[in-house]
């Protein structure tokens, strides 16, 4: 019986580094979702924001080129601060997938560190 207990417990080992990297896989996953949705609504937020302070400017113009000017200014703000946004983002995707392929165990045991 001694001979069939250590495939058993080679086994059993395995299944528990199996569970522990998913868990240390699906928390990571989930933290960097949080962080994205997080960031996403305070995006929206900031243009939101950026766009009710255009429409006021615009909503005390005296004469159009005063408008022209006032909707070149926010054209370039907000194309600016967009592509500031997308890069955020894209480095958040490029730190969840880093992490997502980082070995899950470290130092020979213990499940992925969530720094």
């Amino acid at each position: 019986m001694s001979a069939n207990e250590d495939p058993f417990n080679q086994v059993n080992s395995a299944a528990e580094k199996t569970k522990e990297f998913m868990e240390g896989t699906y928390l990571s996953a989930m933290q960097a979702a949080a962080q994205f949705n997080a960031k996403l609504l305070e995006f929206a937020r900031l243009n939101n924001e950026a766009v009710l302070n255009y429409m006021s400017e615009l909503s005390r113009v005296k004469s159009p080129t005063d408008a022209v000017e006032i909707t070149t200014r926010h054209a370039r703000d907000q194309l600016a601060t967009l592509t500031a946004q997308a890069k955020e983002l894209a480095a958040l995707g490029q730190q969840a997938t880093f992490k997502a392929m980082t070995p899950p165990f470290k130092n020979g045991g213990g499940t992925r560190g969530m720094s």
